[in-house]
């Protein structure tokens, strides 16, 4: 394997790396590339479009471990890579990267792992230690003296501390290669291997489940999931952590962000009735979130689309997806289930949230949240008294750093916000409106 870490320059500044997804021409890829091009290695940190890189070291340090987290949390089957090589497919899928990081947390923070402590039990078999035995243990009296049946004995050979220790190194050194160049970490020397990866799984698991230490638990499922990544005979020069289709992984930060309600009590159902066979129930049509601040329902589409870096029209939603969201507002505008609500005087709203970058001096000030425009369909109730808010679909901009950022599910602070966004929206739309 070539020495990843070695070709990256330690005095070049991070941000050197980093660049945004363009979504032009197939550069859809969200995440860490690793790979050889023209005989070169080429290092790539690839955020999402619309991210606001920083310039200062550290926190683009964050910023990278930020994505990685994620990618980590959210990438799911629906977001895994489908545009590299078939035989990277499965190193892809499975690129161990939080263990890759727990390792190389545990060293920095403990240096390199050994067995500490001496450990005892009863048994006929390993190192003895008399001490123990002839306090811990009760002898057999015979006439002659008295023997022992059963000893203290060490659970830990010295091959025993020899080996883990290796194995740890090993594990250390390969997530240095992998992801050192995140902390500019001063070189390791490679360490010396006296056994193979099978030796190292079936060693490591065994003491996996013989440790009741939960650290201890955490770290060997980490080094074993390093180990069954490697194949030591055949290492791969690239390797890839990301997604083509962070569209997916924006649908589920903005459920998770803004989703606080049961979602499955908003689908619109259909169905066949046949007069030859039975009736056939459909698959339900799925709004992505539904957010409900002030008793007010807000019916939110997820939509990685590239207008808030492009500010071009023809990188909007088309007329499929407005006349679905109108479709999701009118059914909870008109079915019974929601009866109650609307007679208590609730009120339904319904936006596009795409991603951008809210230092973007098009706009007067630096809000995470910002108002484009609006969608509407000829077929309905358009500039009408008769008009619903949820006939006309907000589109807004959101920061996609700020919505990486957030830790909080069904963030508060941050549905107020929204909210607040979405009718400051429809007031500013309406002045436009009547301008024209």
């Amino acid at each position: 394997m070539a020495d990843i870490y070695k070709e990256v320059d330690r005095n070049e500044s991070l941000r050197n790396y980093c660049r945004n997804a363009t979504d032009k021409e197939g550069d859809t890829f969200v995440g860490i590339k690793s790979e050889m091009v023209d005989g070169k290695h080429m290092l790539t940190i690839n955020f999402p479009i619309g991210y606001d890189i920083s310039d200062n070291e550290d926190e683009v340090r964050s910023e990278i471990v930020e994505l990685v987290a994620v990618l980590q949390d959210y990438n799911d089957q629906a977001s895994r890579i489908s545009k590299i090589m078939p035989e990277q497919v499965l190193k892809t899928v499975r690129f161990p990267v939080q263990s890759y990081f727990f390792v190389m947390f545990d060293y920095l923070n403990n240096g390199t792992y050994m067995v500490k402590e001496e450990k005892y039990i009863s048994g006929i078999s390993g190192p003895i230690s008399w001490g123990q035995t002839i306090r811990k243990e009760q002898p057999i009296v015979q006439p002659n003296g008295f023997i022992y049946s059963q000893y203290r004995v060490k659970t830990h050979s010295d091959t025993d501390k020899d080996l883990i220790t290796e194995i740890y190194n090993y594990c250390v050194y390969q997530s240095y290669l992998k992801l050192g160049w995140i902390y500019k970490l001063q070189p390791l020397h490679k360490p010396v291997r006296k056994r193979d990866n099978a030796t190292y799984i079936k060693y490591l698991h065994s003491k996996f489940l013989q440790t009741n230490r939960d650290n201890d638990k955490r770290l060997f499922r980490a080094m074993l999931d390093i180990l069954n990544f490697c194949n030591s005979d055949d290492e791969p020069e690239r390797f890839y952590f990301g997604t083509n289709s962070f569209e997916y992984v924006w649908e589920r930060l903005i459920q998770f962000t803004f989703g606080n309600v049961d979602k499955i009590r908003y689908f619109p159902k259909t169905k066949w009735t046949l007069r030859i066979g039975n009736q056939r129930e459909n698959h339900p049509l799925e709004p992505d979130t539904i957010m409900q601040a002030n008793n007010d329902i807000y019916i939110l589409d997820a939509k990685y689309y590239k207008y808030g870096v492009s500010f071009n029209a023809s990188d909007l939603p088309n007329s499929s997806s407005i006349n679905k969201q109108i479709s999701y507002g009118e059914y909870v505008a008109t079915n019974d289930e929601f009866q109650d609500e609307r007679d208590r005087g609730m009120q339904i709203y319904n936006a596009f949230l795409m991603p951008f970058n809210r230092t973007n001096d098009l706009f007067n000030n630096h809000e995470n949240y910002q108002s484009i425009g609006e969608a509407t369909a000829d077929w309905k109730h358009n500039e009408s008294e008769n008009e619903y808010s949820f006939e006309r679909i907000q589109g807004i901009l959101v920061d996609v750093k700020k919505i990486i950022s957030n830790k909080i599910k069904a963030n508060n602070s941050e549905i107020v916000k929204l909210a607040k966004a979405i009718e400051e929206s429809l007031q500013q739309n309406d002045s436009i409106r009547n301008i024209k």
